[in-house]
C-alpha cells in the first residue's frame, strides 16, 4: 500500500471512529435522560443510527465527512476544528 493511501486509510478510520463516539455518546446519552424523564429517547437513537449509517460511507462522500466530523467533534466537546482555540502554550 503507497503512504498516500495508508494515510488516507487512516484519517477515514480517525473520522469514523469520531462519527461512532459521538452515536455512541448519543445512545448513552439518551438513556440516562431516559432516567431523568425524557420522553421521546427515539430522536436520539435515530440521530445516532444515522451517525452510524455516514461512518459506514464515510468514504462516498468527502464534504459529508467533512462536516459530520466537525458536528460530531463540537457535540463530543473537542475543540481541534476551532482555529481560535490555541493548542499550544508559548514560554
Amino acid at each position: 500500500m503507497h503512504p498516500y493511501e495508508r494515510r488516507r486509510h487512516a484519517a477515514l478510520r480517525a473520522d469514523q471512529e469520531i462519527i461512532g463516539r459521538a452515536a455512541a455518546w448519543l445512545r448513552h446519552d439518551a438513556v440516562q435522560a431516559g432516567y431523568a424523564g425524557l420522553t421521546h429517547p427515539e430522536y436520539a437513537f435515530g440521530l445516532a443510527s444515522l451517525l452510524d449509517e455516514i461512518a459506514l460511507r464515510a468514504a462516498d462522500d468527502e464534504h459529508l465527512r467533512g462536516h459530520a466530523v466537525r458536528v460530531c467533534r463540537t457535540m463530543l466537546g473537542d475543540r481541534m476544528d476551532m482555529p481560535a482555540t490555541r493548542r499550544t502554550r508559548r514560554r
